[in-house]
């Protein structure tokens, strides 16, 4: 009775834990942009590669780490991952924010996690399931059979294993390919970039002139033809329309006369980021750049990765953002 009893706490504790890892494995994996914003500033101002990638890769890391320790399948491992996974969640969001309520849930969550680690328990694993495919009538002593059958069972195990990553990762691909979440700007928050990948000029052709004026490159990436035009929503000039309004969640919108330019100003209306400023000759067009607005709740911006503002010529030419 007491050792049923063990059984079905260490199963209720590995189930706990992993349904709150599948959840967020998923909406990882299905939107990532939509999890930009937890991603830490020190990575993201150091990562070699785009937020999203990493967005990807951890949600698919959460997903391996549950289905081992549920399944029990190379469960300490697992138990390893998920106690990483869940500390550099907790440490990414205190270097952030500080102690919050989240903070504090993922404590309780790291212990959890740890506390599987070390949990004498094993039942219902596939670890102990699997050499005992071989453990046969042995004909010599009970101690030495089990050794032989654990050596044996090594191949299955292994076996056993590329399917579980086969099985995550081709889980992971679905999720991706059937998720509807926006794309981060490859440039982070507020610099939006060309399609070939590279930053558009950051200075209008007409800005400067004179002997002493700074050589600037031409526009050369047309505004219908740039991957992001789907999401520009017209800020200047011209009344706000309703959707325009929606995608300045988190920002109060000025315009400030400058004679031959307008001053866009983008008020935060949250700590958690900051005011923007441009300048645009009156001849151009500005858009704010918004790739979803899901990430918005509460009229606030939650994901500044997929938001900039650029401006487009007369000819429809990306002059500056």
């Amino acid at each position: 009775m007491i050792q049923d009893r063990n059984a079905a706490r260490h199963f209720l504790m590995r189930l706990g834990l992993c349904s709150v890892m599948y959840w967020f494995a998923i909406q990882e994996l299905r939107m990532p942009s939509d999890w930009a914003v937890f991603v830490p500033s020190f990575v993201m101002d150091f990562s070699p590669v785009a937020v999203d990638q990493l967005i990807l890769l951890h949600g698919f890391l959460l997903l391996l780490g549950a289905s081992s320790i549920v399944l029990g399948l190379f469960y300490l491992p697992g138990c390893l991952l998920a106690s990483g996974l869940i500390l550099e969640i907790l440490l990414g969001l205190w270097w952030d924010d500080g102690i919050n309520d989240v903070v504090v849930r993922d404590v309780g969550l790291l212990a959890l996690a740890v506390a599987l680690t070390i949990d004498p328990a094993r039942s219902w694993h596939l670890d102990n399931l699997l050499p005992a495919f071989f453990a046969t009538a042995p004909p010599g002593p009970a101690r030495g059979h089990v050794a032989a059958a654990r050596r044996r069972g090594w191949p299955l195990k292994a076996g056993a294993g590329v399917g579980l990553l086969t099985a995550v990762l081709a889980t992971g691909l679905a999720l991706y390919a059937t998720g509807s979440g926006g794309e981060s700007l490859p440039g982070g928050s507020v610099a939006a970039l060309t399609n070939a990948g590279t930053p558009v000029p950051q200075t209008s052709p007409r800005a400067s002139s004179g002997p002493l004026a700074t050589p600037t490159q031409s526009p050369s990436v047309r505004f219908d033809d740039w991957r992001y035009k789907q999401y520009a929503f017209q800020i200047y000039p011209g009344e706000l329309g309703t959707e325009a309004k929606k995608a300045l969640a988190g920002f109060q919108l000025n315009l400030q006369d400058e004679g031959d330019s307008v001053l866009v100003l983008l008020k935060a209306t949250s700590a958690r980021y900051k005011d923007a400023q441009y300048t645009v000759d009156k001849r151009d067009t500005a858009y704010f750049i918004e790739t979803t607005m899901r990430d918005d709740p509460n009229d606030q911006e939650n994901n500044l990765r997929d938001d900039g503002v650029i401006e487009v010529d007369a000819q429809g030419y990306i002059v500056n953002s």
